[in-house]
């Protein structure tokens, strides 16, 4: 598989392990500058591989950079687009990036690694087996509060480990549309089983 050089919002809050809410506030608080690209009928906002890098240094720098310098960075970046061995300079500043070049060239590696764990359906859906179980369906019963043994208890078939990479991949890969229920249907028969009140005993008025 050829490396990866563009990437969605949550594609790289799976690479900066960051919820993509925080991804989504940097991409629009800048300097990165995403841009439209069509994917599943609809226009995504993408970045590129100096733009992800770009956040993943930011981060490991932690508060070593004034908003200034956090500019300066992201256009040498652009620039020198680093690999390994590489050093980036901007400002005053020269930093060896060749530790951070490995964990984001790693990182992505674990991304690709997490699509290739799952199968596709003939309609094109993300599925855990043979049965044909959707990646999606699993990971809204995690969202709804279940948890993995439960799960696992719902779809005795499924390993503790193909749950965790359903919730891994819907997080790096969310489903475009309409969300699945977030229960299944047995188990919502169940829990409104227990919900019911109980009988009362039909009194008649007659005392022994």
């Amino acid at each position: 598989m050829a490396e990866q050089t563009q990437f969605t919002a949550a594609e790289a809050a799976f690479v900066l392990r960051e919820p993509i809410r925080a991804v989504k506030k940097a991409l629009d608080r800048g300097p990165v500058r995403p841009v439209l690209q069509p994917r599943s009928g609809s226009a995504v906002r993408m970045i590129s591989w100096a733009d992800l890098f770009y956040l993943f240094a930011v981060r490991a720098l932690g508060d070593d950079l004034t908003p200034k310098a956090r500019g300066e960075l992201y256009e040498a970046v652009q620039r020198a687009q680093p690999s390994f061995g590489d050093e980036v300079r901007f400002g005053r500043f020269r930093i060896a990036v060749a530790d951070l070049v490995d964990e984001v060239k790693k990182r992505i590696a674990d991304l690709a690694e997490l699509q290739n764990k799952v199968a596709r359906a003939d309609n094109g859906k993300a599925v855990l087996d043979a049965r044909g179980v959707e990646v999606h369906r699993i990971a809204a019963l995690l969202r709804g509060g279940l948890s993995v043994d439960a799960v696992v208890e719902e779809y005795p078939f499924l390993s503790q480990e193909a749950v965790e990479t359903a919730r891994a991949y819907a997080q790096a890969f969310p489903r475009p549309g309409r969300p699945y229920p977030r229960t299944t249907a047995a188990r919502a028969r169940r829990e409104a089983a227990l919900e019911l009140p109980e009988e009362v005993p039909f009194d008649d008025g007659d005392e022994e």
